[in-house]
């Protein structure tokens, strides 16, 4: 089997459903036309069939009727438990991966005896409690598909397979056959990303196949599994409204990765910037230019400068001038361009970080009100606050006490320890790696705690930034002390900047 959580990342699902229509040489078809676009367009890609055990699934008094909704078709199509294992050994064949509903407790001993990689949940059976219980014990990687489904019931799912600890995603899906556009609803995807953080969430579809439109917006959404009913139309066999065939399902991938590519960021957790943009850009922006003759050592002010495109590379903008802030490091001309550029700074140094600071706590969702205290923690001088440091925001200080620690990325935060406070961390934001005195070393995640006793020395820093939430005992001035004596040798004025605004 393929490995849990990574399974499901940029997967596309084919569901075959009842469309080999009770013939395993039809379904092969099916599956080799599928195994020829998976292997196209390089994607990690899975058949999915439907197990029932139409002996118990229909009531005896049923099977023969053709006046009930749906039992008609599964008996017309009904495959016995080898030939789906031919068409299972058969989706193998073509390097896919191996996926089943199963309807009831039968169609589960199925999945789990043929060693498939995936067990899904369909939307009519995700509040079948007996059935949801043999699935959670199957230990398989598990789709669940919400549609007819409210939040409150998609968080009964969450907890029930949660608390048995399944490795489980969750599709928005509408089960509407076929579903209109105006019934999709594809913001709902953006209040389960939010609300069920640590577990992958997808797309199945039912709506017109010759749109892709949906696909590639929910791919916008940043779902990360889609799905699609597929067939094979022949002379005597016709897919329904909401099937695509072998031509469809290509163009739908072929869609779906475009989309993937407009939305992929071109690094990690931040926007790329080419030169190619900034190029284009500077080619619109207006230069500083003398107004008329400046002396060397004279502020650049808006009476001597003036602003106009083109800018030259080398040359200052207009987004950089700061009036009477810059001097004249030599003699200019009247109309000559300026070539001056602001110096780093502590106060932009300081500004920097408060604006990253800040929008971390936004993208966090962590909203402080108005009464708070900002402390910046610069050991090693504010120069130096990118690498060693941290932004701390004290909330409370009585006989508790609570803050809010905001480390940048790649800030370490030194050794140090506490002669009467003691501290708990918990981790709501980012990455945290907390070491200890004696060399143990935590990587907390969001949700995990670190408690930390009184004289314990200890330093923590993070690789992508994290913001963790730190509740102690009353926090006294001069409490903390390093281990480092360079540190301790400052006085805490000249290792703080306190913010009363920010």
């Amino acid at each position: 089997m393929a490995e849990p959580k990574k399974i499901y990342d940029d997967l596309f699902i084919f569901e075959m459903a009842n469309s080999h229509q009770g013939s395993v040489e039809h379904g092969i078809d099916i599956i080799r036309a599928m195994g020829k676009i998976a292997r196209k367009h390089n994607i990690k890609a899975a058949v999915k069939l439907q197990y029932r055990d139409l002996d118990t699934f229909i009531h005896p008094d049923y099977k023969d009727r053709t006046d009930v909704k749906h039992i008609p078709r599964f008996m017309s199509t009904r495959l016995t438990y080898e030939q789906f294992s031919e068409l299972v050994n058969a989706v193998r064949a073509e390097g896919m991966l191996t996926m089943s509903t199963p309807f009831d407790e039968t169609g589960v001993e199925w999945c789990m005896d043929q060693g498939l990689d995936i067990i899904k949940i369909a939307s009519c059976s995700s509040a079948d409690w007996p059935l949801l219980a043999k699935a959670s014990k199957a230990k398989r990687p598990l789709i669940i598909s919400t549609g007819g489904k409210t939040i409150e019931d998609i968080d009964k799912l969450y907890n029930f397979f949660t608390h048995r600890n399944c490795d489980f995603a969750f599709m928005h899906c509408i089960a509407e056959y076929p579903a209109p556009p105006e019934s999709l609803q594809l913001d709902f995807i953006d209040k389960m990303k939010r609300r069920y953080r640590d577990i992958t969430i997808g797309y199945s579809g039912h709506e017109d196949p010759d749109s892709n439109v949906v696909g590639m917006m929910a791919v916008a959404k940043g779902v990360k599994i889609l799905e699609r009913h597929v067939g094979l139309p022949t002379e005597t066999i016709k897919l329904n409204a909401y099937s695509l065939n072998p031509d469809q399902v290509d163009k739908w991938v072929e869609d779906i990765l475009a989309a993937k590519s407009m939305c992929t960021l071109k690094r990690e957790g931040q926007k790329y910037v080419s030169q190619a943009e900034l190029d284009s850009l500077r080619s619109l922006m207006r230069g500083v230019y003398a107004k008329k003759d400046i002396a060397e050592g004279e502020p650049l002010t808006t009476e001597n400068v003036f602003f106009a495109m083109p800018c030259s590379e080398k040359q200052m903008t207009s987004g950089e001038f700061k009036d009477g802030k810059l001097f004249a490091s030599r003699a200019y001309k009247t109309n000559e361009e300026v070539l001056e550029h602001p110096k780093i700074t502590g106060v932009g140094i300081v500004r920097g970080a408060v604006h990253d600071a800040k929008g971390m706590l936004y993208e966090a969702g962590i909203a402080l009100g108005d009464n708070f205290e900002v402390e910046l923690s610069h050991h090693y001088g504010i120069p130096h606050f990118r690498q060693y440091g941290a932004i701390i925001i004290n909330i409370i200080n009585r006989e508790y006490c609570k803050k809010y620690i905001i480390v940048l990325p790649g800030q370490k935060h030194p050794f140090h320890a506490h002669k009467v406070k003691e501290e708990t961390f918990q981790v709501l934001y980012g990455d945290l790696d907390v070491q200890l005195e004696d060399g143990e070393e935590k990587h907390l995640h969001p949700g995990d705690m670190q408690t930390v006793l009184r004289g314990v020395m200890h330093a923590f820093s993070s690789k992508t930034g994290a913001i963790f939430e730190e509740v102690s005992t009353q926090h006294m001035k001069s409490d903390s002390y390093y281990k480092d004596p360079e540190i301790a040798s400052l006085d805490p004025m000249e290792r703080k900047t306190y913010l009363k605004k920010w």
